[in-house]
């Protein structure tokens, strides 16, 4: 592909305009004598060569301007193969330049005596407004070619990143995070696609980031103890501020567990049904069908929307089944590079690759022998590697990479994942055979927003916990905050809800969370909050003294006069 074909949508709207500017037609070629741009019956032979003696190919060879007055009698065009045939009766040639390569050439042409007679007289002015023109061709070749080895060199950052062993998280200047790696999702049990454009705090609550994004302060293994899903983490954490021109641009850290590998221990906190806290119908079914299916030892495949608590009812299944005191293994497949996956799953032996342990390494499937190994996201998981997991499944033996014997497993396999499995398999992207080895139990989990009646149910179970986590004193949400928790969308659904409850407590004074605390994009919704709802609200936070109205005023952007009449409106004098 040449360089102006990279950009041909932008060149074509640029001899539109050109060709709008003059009242006259324009027609773009490449270096390769084939035409990318064009007006009026050029536009008809886009992607069709010109002539190799035309004088386009003159320009390409020589570097050359011309401007040709009649081309029936010009030299330059007397060995054009489509002489005879040619309608144009003057024409300005201009190449188009990067620094001394000639990368094609953009021509303005006349057909009718009108238009040849304004060219031959303007000639002078419009070759130099031609030369503009081709110079944004140019520069816009450039700009595309920058921004895709931007694009380019932040794939390779990014690969780079994520072979990095400790956890890589980027802030912006508003403390928003733009970036992390593989590690970091598997420390913080998060996806980056979920977080992107969030507060800090919101899914890392209790970093001193901010403190090194507000004063420029860089620190090197900072020990941090921090409360996160209601358990305490001990990492050391590294941040140095990312400066341009005197002004800090963000925030770069990277953090590793004190004492601890990363990634996800086969020795988990047990986990029992009654922690999955909810009254909707449907979801306590799911519950019902879940104990049940608890019982034996099938298949079972979880669905649902990311953050519905796939992974918490995987861990309730097996702590309820008779595979309690074996391990439970998880796995997110979206989470691990597709070069890395196999030997994760599968382990390897010594010598199988340059760069392998010494003695080799178990799989996730041998490390879950006895017990349950956990398949989350498994929409994601490559082909290649979907026909050897449908092996394991069906001959319970496991090959690892470089292996010539397989070892024998016993292993319970569940699955999830937030993505529509059948519409995978229309896609070609999701093997058939292993849906139906893995869909012998269906459980789906619905979203937060269709169990409404449990929003204010698991708020305050997780303010409940995560306060005493955090030695507060917090009792519970003021009316304005559950309003918001309440009429929020929650798109993350459970953990979204748990992250933003974190958040506020966090940021809450005691004894009560108010709707300050809350993340911002809650607090929309309290434009929709009823007048009268609202006003309660605020005179029971602020108090019915004078100088709790004068708050309250304030808080509703209205003078006090105005509070006293709405109050009377309202009875609540």
């Amino acid at each position: 592909m040449t360089r102006l074909q990279k950009i041909q949508t932008a060149t074509q709207q640029i001899a539109e305009a050109i060709s709008s500017a003059l009242s006259m037609d324009v027609t773009i070629a490449d270096e390769t004598l084939v035409r990318i741009a064009g007006t009026g019956c050029h536009q008809q032979t886009i992607g069709q060569s010109l002539s190799s003696n035309s004088i386009y190919s003159r320009v390409l060879r020589r570097g050359d301007e011309y401007l040709i007055k009649d081309v029936s009698t010009s030299n330059a065009c007397e060995n054009c193969g489509r002489k005879s045939i040619c309608t144009e009766l003057a024409q300005l040639c201009c190449p188009i330049r990067l620094g001394q390569d000639t990368i094609g050439v953009i021509g303005l042409v006349a057909f009718s005596q009108e238009q040849q007679q304004e060219l031959v007289h303007k000639g002078p002015n419009l070759l130099a407004f031609m030369r503009k023109m081709a110079e944004l061709v140019a520069a816009k070749v450039l700009e595309v070619e920058a921004m895709q080895r931007t694009i380019a060199l932040k794939k390779q950052l990014q690969i780079v990143l994520n072979f990095v062993t400790e956890g890589i998280i980027a802030i912006d200047q508003q403390a928003r995070i733009s970036n992390l790696n593989f590690a970091a999702e598997k420390l913080l049990k998060v996806k980056t696609s979920d977080v992107l454009g969030f507060h800090i705090n919101e899914i890392f609550p209790g970093t001193p980031l901010e403190e090194s994004l507000r004063d420029g302060s860089q620190f090197v293994d900072k020990e941090v103890k921090l409360w996160q899903h209601g358990h305490q983490h001990h990492y050391f954490i590294s941040a140095k501020p990312i400066v341009d021109s005197d002004v800090i641009q963000g925030v770069v850290a990277s953090f590793r567990t004190v004492g601890g590998q990363i990634g996800r221990s086969h020795r988990v906190a047990p986990v029992s049904f009654s922690d999955l806290i909810g009254k909707n119908p449907l979801f306590l079914q799911i519950l019902e069908e879940a104990k049940q299916a608890a019982a034996g030892s099938a298949t079972i495949l979880i669905g649902g929307e990311s953050g519905t608590g796939k992974e918490v009812l995987a861990k309730a299944i097996h702590f309820a089944s008779a595979r309690r005191e074996g391990p439970f293994v998880a796995i997110n497949c979206a989470a691990i590079p597709e070069s890395l996956m196999e030997s994760e799953l599968f382990g390897y032996e010594e010598g199988a690759f340059t760069g392998a342990k010494r003695g080799g390494k178990s799989g996730k499937f041998q490390m879950a022998h006895g017990g349950t190994l956990f398949l989350d996201e498994i929409g994601d998981m490559p082909l290649s590697l979907q026909v050897k997991v449908l092996r394991v499944i069906q001959d319970r033996i496991v090959e690892p990479v470089g292996g010539i014997q397989g070892n024998p497993i016993d292993v319970r396999i569940l699955a999830a994942s937030n993505r529509d499995l059948a519409e995978r398999i229309k896609e070609g992207l999701f093997r058939e055979d292993l849906y139906y080895r893995l869909n012998v139990i269906n459980l789906v989990l619905p979203p937060l927003r269709h169990r409404v009646e449990d929003i204010l149910l698991l708020a305050r179970n997780f303010l409940q916990r995560l306060a005493a986590s955090y030695d507060k004193n917090l009792k519970d949400f003021e009316s304005e905050a559950l309003y918001c928790l309440q009429n929020h969308d929650w798109i993350g659904n459970v953990r979204e809800l748990e992250n933003a409850v974190e958040c506020a407590v966090v940021k809450a004074k005691e004894p009560l969370v108010s709707v300050r605390d809350l993340p911002d994009r809650l607090v929309g919704h309290m434009k929709n909050m009823p007048e009268r709802q609202r006003l309660v609200s605020l005179l029971a936070e602020f108090g019915s003294d004078v100088e709790g109205k004068k708050k309250a005023a304030a808080a509703l952007e209205i003078s006090l006069a105005t509070l006293y009449r709405k109050m009377k409106k309202y009875a609540l004098q």
